[in-house]
């Protein structure tokens, strides 16, 4: 968003988007990128053509994908908020970065394919434009780069969710951190979803316990109490369950999601 301050945000005038607004912003966005060519190799080269990756039925894919009939994304202005955040989804999992070769021969068109190796890129593009929008809607939101729609993020959390450390054990670890994250902040995350979070990263951090226990100590074993001891993994009549989750279960979250971060940062040091 531009950093200039005009009249009404220097005098605190500043409304949220409503649904009607984010309509509107969206389909900017999409005919933005769908000019230049992002969306081809996805909706393919018009409304009636099967060269896409949705075939002939942008309908017909999200009965398939989602379960569900959602309108092409030029029809915008009938979306609903959950059609808006599904398709923003499906929009940034099948963009790529467009490679256009011009003809000389004005009889010709110009030949349009993707560059595979760009599709990151073409990604944070669109995330970076939708994003100058969701931030704006209602209570705040925002597309993170794992490709979900998540509550905006207070400020203090950004760099922890965004630029948690990699342990290098995709299965035991690194794929069940990138899992509670999705599981805890993505949209419509129920309690059920929370708890499950700090499950995987309790899980993950269970696999590396012995060298936790190393750099920690025994600070280790509270972690754990909290984890065993609180209904979040093992179900039996001594575990407590009275506890508040609104408040309780952020604070597990972060200060697991944390714990992790910290100890891989420190290991990664040692190399």
């Amino acid at each position: 968003m531009n950093e200039k301050r005009y009249y009404s945000q220097r005098q605190g005038i500043i409304n949220p988007l409503d649904i009607k607004d984010l309509r509107v912003a969206f389909k900017s966005v999409y005919e933005n990128f769908s000019s230049k060519y992002y969306f081809i190799k996805f909706l393919g080269n018009g409304v009636l053509s099967e060269d896409g990756i949705i075939g002939n039925s942008f309908e017909a894919f999200c009965m398939r994908e989602l379960n569900r009939s959602i309108k092409r994304p030029s029809m915008a202005m009938f979306y609903t908020e959950d059609d808006l955040f599904d398709v923003i989804e499906l929009l940034h999992e099948h963009i790529n970065y467009p490679l256009v070769v011009t003809r000389s021969d004005v009889w010709s068109s110009d030949e349009i394919s993707s560059i595979p190796e760009k599709k990151d890129i073409a990604q944070k593009q669109f995330r970076d434009e939708i994003n100058v929008y969701l931030r704006q809607y209602l209570s705040g939101w925002e597309l993170a780069e794992e490709g979900f729609i998540r509550n905006t993020l207070e400020e203090s959390f950004v760099d922890l969710v965004d630029n948690t450390a990699v342990y290098g054990d995709e299965v035991n670890i690194d794929a069940k951190i990138r899992r509670a994250k999705e599981l805890y902040l993505k949209r419509g995350s129920s309690m059920e979803d929370k708890k499950a979070a700090v499950r995987e990263i309790g899980d993950a951090l269970e696999f590396m316990r012995t060298d936790l226990k190393q750099v920690i100590g025994k600070d280790e074993a509270d972690i754990f109490n909290i984890l065993n001891n609180f209904g979040i993994r093992h179900n039996n009549a001594s575990q407590r369950t009275d506890f508040d989750n609104e408040i309780y279960l952020p604070w597990m979250f972060y200060i697991f999601l944390s714990t992790f971060d910290a100890y891989v940062k420190i290991e990664n040091k040692k190399l």
